[in-house]
């Protein structure tokens, strides 16, 4: 239940700026509001603003630190440059809301709306945004270092330059976002679904992957160095030129993906499956296929020296001009695969 004050219905924006003017000076042993406190020093550190309606409000640049703005209603409201370090944001409405280079590290944000919200350039290092809803917003160059996001949904959000590295973003739905550039080394994205995402560059470097849906995405160049995406689905994604190398994605479904130059040395695809997949001119020493599907899989002008294809199906892939030198074809089924000689 939102609280009721008599300057309920007036306009935020200029009440705090002071256009529309309250008593400032409150009577001898009067205590301010913690309104009238923010509209008289633009800072009210630790104040308990928990349910209001600030829908609008300018508060650009204001010292919000360890507020309790629990449930409270800022949709619209700018707050460029405020400083909300260690603020209690949980089931806030930030619908629309401009917090670009805001300070809101070690934030909770629970649950909260930002929707549509211009987060760029602000610093959310270290803050928990557990099920917080982010659809549409514009996080070009934040950072979430270290941040928890897990559950949260950030759809159709643009993620260019952001920094998520070490960022927990568990079971989280990025669907069709921008994120060139983006930093995710070392995150978590377990069971996150990115499909049709796209961007150039990339950094998931030793991120985790297992279980995650990254079908149809585009990640051209893209870093995926020691990545761990057992079991995860790049179906017709375009990872041409990626950096794969020294990673594990056994069982992983890469079929109809695109992986024209891509390295991939020392990764383990053991059980993986790869029908279709492009793969000429990559770079694949010591690879482990074992076990893998390929079937009609494109190799021509591969790497391959030191491969472990045991056991794998090759039905109808190409190898044409491959470098096959001490490749290990144990077991595999080679019907109507093309093979040169060694």
């Amino acid at each position: 239940m939102k609280r009721v004050f008599p300057w309920k219905g007036l306009s935020l924006g200029l009440l705090v700026l002071g256009t529309i003017t309250m008593d400032a000076t409150p009577g001898y042993g009067a205590r301010r509001t913690p309104v009238e406190q923010l509209q008289q020093t633009q800072a009210c550190r630790r104040c308990d603003l928990q349910e209001l309606d600030l829908s609008g409000a300018q508060l650009q640049g204001v010292d919000l630190r360890g507020a309790n703005l629990n449930q409270t209603n800022l949709e619209g409201a700018n707050l460029e440059g405020a400083n909300l370090e260690g603020a209690i944001l949980t089931q806030t409405n930030l619908q629309q809301a401009n917090l670009s280079q805001a300070i809101v590290v070690e934030g909770q944000l629970g649950q909260a709306q930002l929707q549509g919200a211009n987060l760029t350039q602000a610093n959310f290092n270290f803050a928990r945004l557990g099920r917080a809803n982010l659809e549409g917003a514009q996080l070009q160059g934040a950072q979430f270092l270290s941040a928890r996001l897990n559950r949260v949904n950030l759809a159709g959000a643009n993620l260019a330059g952001a920094d998520f590295r070490s960022a927990s973003l568990d079971g989280a739905d990025l669907q069709q976002v921008r994120w060139s550039q983006a930093n995710f080394q070392g995150a978590s994205l377990r069971e996150a679904t990115l499909r049709g995402s796209s961007g150039f560059g990339v950094n998931l470097n030793r991120a985790n992957l297992v279980n995650a849906d990254l079908t149809d995405v585009m990640l051209p160049e893209g870093r995926l160095t020691g990545a761990v995406a057992v079991a995860a689905i790049f179906a017709d994604a375009d990872l041409s030129g990626a950096a794969l190398n020294l990673g594990d994605f056994q069982g992983a479904d890469l079929s109809g993906a695109n992986l024209q130059g891509a390295v991939l040395s020392e990764t383990l695809l053991m059980g993986a499956v790869l029908r279709g997949t492009n793969l000429t001119y990559s770079y694949m020493f010591g690879a482990n296929l074992t076990g893998a599907q390929l079937q009609g899989t494109r190799f021509s002008g591969a790497d391959l020296t030191g491969v472990l294809f045991r056991g794998a199906d090759l039905t109808e892939a190409d190898l044409t001009d491959a470098i096959i030198e001490g490749a290990d074809f144990t077991d595999a089924v080679l019907t109507g695969a093309t093979i040169p000689q060694v």
